[in-house]
């Protein structure tokens, strides 16, 4: 019978896993088909909502959300579910552009997940409060306001730190976005210090996520080269040093490339991924390294039509030429000269601006 208890958890199951499984019009015929059956309640409406949403229908998604708020029921038992639906409403508004509107609902979900901490009586902290956090943190971020995106960042960074340890992917994403909101405010070296933090954390992940390691590369990059520029005084030294540190992530992360044979599945990201990874290494003085790295990108990078690669190819062989003419001056300088009292010249680490190409990836 369509109407026995066991049918509709069957409908349930199966519409649970074609979500998961990214079948989401299955998943909505499925979810439509227990509303018919049972009627509207709290869950199955979030659950559409939730589905409907993945299917880029924001409008309608936000009218099942919000009927699921007036049939939430009331106690601090359900503060978890309430949480839940009050941030799914927040970001489905956030993402419709309405940010100011969506801030705060996306709040009201900080306050009930932090409530549901203490249903037991017990307090117990929970990873889903830092969820929160992030969510109240971007929304703040999206409307330009980083002081306020800052504090719920960090709030949500310690709360991880404390709740699913200091190696999980939660944690990695959300010192990725607190360093971005503080590059933003010019803090530099608070900024430099957790999207550094967040690489590693990223780069030794299982779901290793190429766009995600490029952008943290790129971010950390534009933040040293500005804190250069700010300082005319600064030695070549300091550059090797400052930029070497980050080569066994680099490498690791090249590595982790190859190993799972993204080049063929997302050539244009892993060509831009090696071209970043190339500046990278040669400012901190691995020349062999990063001409390798240009070299692969290059490769790529010539087999892209639909886009003009044309600069990009350009500034990579024009890196090419700076790191064997370092190479072939080391090797210079290495030789005795004869009949001469001088060192041999030549042997010099480019200026900063050398090898910094004008034409980012």
């Amino acid at each position: 019978s369509t109407k026995s208890k066991w049918y509709l958890k069957a409908i349930q199951s199966k519409a649970f896993c074609s979500f998961k499984q990214y079948r989401f019009r299955e998943a909505l015929a499925l979810f439509k088909e227990q509303e018919k059956l049972m009627g509207p309640s709290a869950p199955l409406c979030e659950n559409i909502g939730h589905v409907l949403s993945s299917l880029g229908q924001y409008e309608e998604a936000e009218k099942y959300f919000v009927t699921a708020t007036k049939l939430l029921p009331q106690g601090l038992q359900h503060a978890k579910n309430a949480g839940g639906l009050y941030l799914g409403l927040g970001l489905l508004r956030d993402r419709l552009g309405r940010t100011r509107e969506a801030l705060p609902v996306l709040y009201q979900s900080l306050d009930m997940y932090e409530n549901a901490c203490h249903a037991t009586g017990t307090f117990v902290e929970s990873s889903l409060v830092a969820k929160a956090h992030m969510s109240v943190g971007h929304a703040h971020e999206h409307l330009g306001e980083y002081v306020d995106a800052e504090k719920h960042m960090r709030s949500a960074v310690g709360v991880f730190e404390r709740t699913v340890g200091g190696e999980s992917p939660l944690l990695a994403g959300a010192l990725g976005s607190l360093g971005k909101v503080q590059a933003a405010q010019g803090k530099v070296g608070e900024a430099v210090k957790n999207l550094a933090h967040a690489l590693d954390l990223e780069v030794a992940k299982d779901a290793f996520h190429t766009r995600t390691v490029w952008e943290l590369l790129e971010e950390i990059k534009n933040q040293h080269d500005k804190s250069f520029k700010n300082r005319p005084d600064f030695t070549q030294d300091e550059l090797r040093a400052t930029y070497s540190r980050y080569g066994p992530t680099v490498t690791k992360a090249l590595q982790r490339v190859q190993a799972l044979g993204l080049e063929a599945k997302e050539a244009d990201t892993v060509a831009v991924l090696r071209k970043t990874c190339g500046e990278i290494l040669m400012l901190g003085g691995e020349d062999e390294a990063a001409i390798e790295q240009f070299q692969a990108a290059i490769e790529l990078f010539k087999t892209f039509t639909e886009t003009d690669c044309t600069s990009l190819i350009t500034s990579s062989e024009t890196m090419v030429k700076i790191g064997l003419n370092r190479i072939a001056a080391r090797a210079k300088a290495k030789k005795p000269a004869k009949n001469k009292r001088e060192p041999a010249r030549g042997s010099e680490v480019p200026r900063f601006t050398d090898v910094t190409p004008g034409e980012g990836a």
